[in-house]
């Protein structure tokens, strides 16, 4: 008895029939079972890949985000620091100007005004 195959040809009986389209059924039902699992495996996979992904992209805009953020809190710092030492320095002109000076300018300006109250 020689082995059967794919290319070896079948002497198919009537009772023959029955048995052989059960046994194929059977075959083809063991495949697609097969191939329906290594698909949801598939999936799976892929589903778990697509995540790990997405946490690392999350991960990685979150620290961008920290970054941006320290960037910018850096920034107002050297700005505010920039913005008190003008100040500071503008204080300390005035300070610089005596009171005599003071009291010519403040005469000044009252002079003008008045004249202009009378004009």
């Amino acid at each position: 008895m020689s082995p059967s195959g794919p290319n070896t040809p079948v002497t198919v009986t009537p009772g023959a029939d029955i048995a052989l389209v059960m046994t194929t059924e059977l075959e083809l039902e063991g495949q697609l079972t097969r191939a329906r699992e290594e698909a949801r495996i598939l999936i799976e996979a892929a589903y778990t890949e697509a995540g790990a992904r997405s946490s690392g992209q999350e991960q990685e805009l979150s620290a961008a985000r920290e970054h941006f953020q320290a960037e910018v809190e850096a920034e107002r710092d050297r700005q505010a620091a920039k913005v008190l030492a003008d100040g500071k320095r503008a204080a300390a002109r005035f300070d610089e100007v005596s009171e005599g000076r003071v009291t010519e300018l403040a005469e000044l300006v009252v002079a003008r005004l008045l004249s202009g109250a009378d004009g």
